[in-house]
C-alpha cells in the first residue's frame, strides 16, 4: 500500500486526514498516525510497513538540536501508534517496532558567526551554471547543494581539482573536499596542507570488513591506522571510506564533494538555509550517528549501519 497525503490517500472514503495546505498537503505526522493506527485496528498490517514521522526533522531544521518539543510530541505520537495494538506490551507481540532516525543533525551557528558559506561567491572566478540557466561551452562549473554537503561538476580541462581545492580551501568554515582521479580517491581538507588518498581492495581492513589501500595522510580523514594489525578505525567521520567512495561512484561525471564544517552550511543561489537551527547532508558524526531502537525479537543487526539494514529486515521476514 502507497499513501503519500492528499496525492494518494486509501483512506479518503472512510475518514477525514489532514491533508489540507496547512497540513502540507499530508506530510505531517498526524497523517501518518492515522493512516497506521487505521491498519492495525482493522487487521490489515501488510508483511512489512514503513511509516514516516516527518514533522521532527522540519522542527529541529529551523530551532536546532537542543529543542525537545518536537521529540517530546512524537514520542507521544509513537504511543498512540502503540497503544492502537491494545497496549505497548501485546504490540511487542504481534509486530517486531523498530524506531529509527534517517539522519542526525548538525547545529548551525547564529547569523552573527556567518554560517552560511557561499560557494558562488568563493568560487566567483569562475563561470558557473546559474539556476534554472543552460549550460553552454562556456559554463566551467555547476554546484548542486545539499544543505551541508555540495557536488561541484568540473566541464572544463582548463582547470584541476587540485586548483579548484586551493580556492575552496582558503575558506576556514570548508571541511573535506574530495574527488576521484583514476581508480583513487584524493582528499583534502580546509586548513591543512596534508593530503590523503585511497582506493578499494587492498591491504587495510576497516571494522565493517571492507579492505582499503591508504596512501600519503590518514589524519585528513581522522583516521587511526594500526599497521601491526592492518587496521583503520573511524574517528569524527563515520564509515567515510565508503561514503565518499560510494557518493563519488554514484553516477557519471567529473565532479568533487565538498562539505562544511560543523556549525555551516553551504549555499548557492537560492538554496535553502537554517541559520541558528540544524542542518545535515555532510559525513560528520553530529548528521551521521542515528538513533535505533529494536523491540519484539531477540535478531540483531550485524552492525549499525544503516545500509546493512536491509538484510536485517530480510532475515526478520523469513523468521
Amino acid at each position: 500500500m502507497f499513501a503519500y497525503g492528499a496525492f494518494s490517500n486509501p483512506l479518503k472514503s472512510v475518514k477525514s486526514l489532514p491533508v489540507s495546505p496547512i497540513g502540507k498537503f499530508g506530510f505531517n505526522n498526524e497523517y501518518a498516525l492515522q493512516m497506521v493506527t487505521h491498519l492495525i485496528q482493522n487487521g490489515q498490517l501488510p508483511d512489512f510497513l514503513y511509516v514516516y514521522f516527518p514533522d521532527l526533522d522540519q522542527k529541529i531544521h529551523k530551532k536546532g538540536p537542543s529543542d525537545l518539543d518536537g521529540v517530546i510530541r512524537t514520542d507521544h505520537q509513537l504511543k498512540t501508534l502503540l497503544q492502537a495494538f491494545g497496549s505497548p506490551e501485546e504490540a511487542l507481540e504481534k509486530a517486531v517496532i523498530i524506531i529509527m532516525g534517517d539522519n542526525g543533525m548538525a547545529h548551525v551557528h547564529p547569523k552573527n558567526r556567518q554560517p552560511v558559506i557561499d560557494l558562488g561567491q568563493i568560487l566567483n572566478g569562475y563561470r558557473i551554471l546559474r539556476q534554472g540557466g543552460a549550460v553552454t561551452n562556456q559554463t566551467e562549473l555547476i554546484l548542486a547543494i545539499n544543505d551541508r554537503m555540495a557536488y561541484l561538476y568540473k566541464l572544463t580541462s582548463q582547470y584541476s581539482f587540485e586548483q579548484i581545492s586551493e580556492v575552496l580551501k582558503a575558506d576556514p568554515r570548508i571541511d573535506i573536499l574530495a574527488w576521484k582521479d583514476d581508480d583513487w580517491i584524493r582528499v583534502v581538507r580546509s586548513g591543512s596542507s596534508k593530503k590523503f588518498a585511497y582506493r578499494s581492495q587492498g591491504d587495510t581492513v576497516d571494522p565493517y570488513h571492507q579492505p582499503w589501500t591508504l596512501a600519503e595522510d590518514p589524519e585528513v580523514l581522522d583516521l587511526q591506522i594500526n599497521t601491526q594489525k592492518n587496521t583503520v578505525d573511524y574517528g569524527h567521520y563515520p564509515d567515510v571510506l565508503r561514503r565518499l567512495s560510494a557518493a563519488l561512484h554514484s553516477h557519471h561525471g567529473e565532479y568533487m564533494v565538498v562539505t562544511a564544517k560543523p556549525g555551516y552550511e553551504l549555499k548557492y543561489g537560492s538554496s535553502p538555509t537554517h541559520i541558528g537551527g540544524a542542518g545535515h547532508g555532510g559525513i560528520s558524526q553530529a548528521e551521521s550517528l542515528v538513533p535505533l531502537m529494536i523491540a519484539g525479537t531477540d535478531h540483531k543487526p550485524e552492525s549499525l549501519r544503516v545500509v546493512d539494514l536491509k538484510s536485517y529486515f530480510l532475515q526478520i521476514l523469513k523468521g
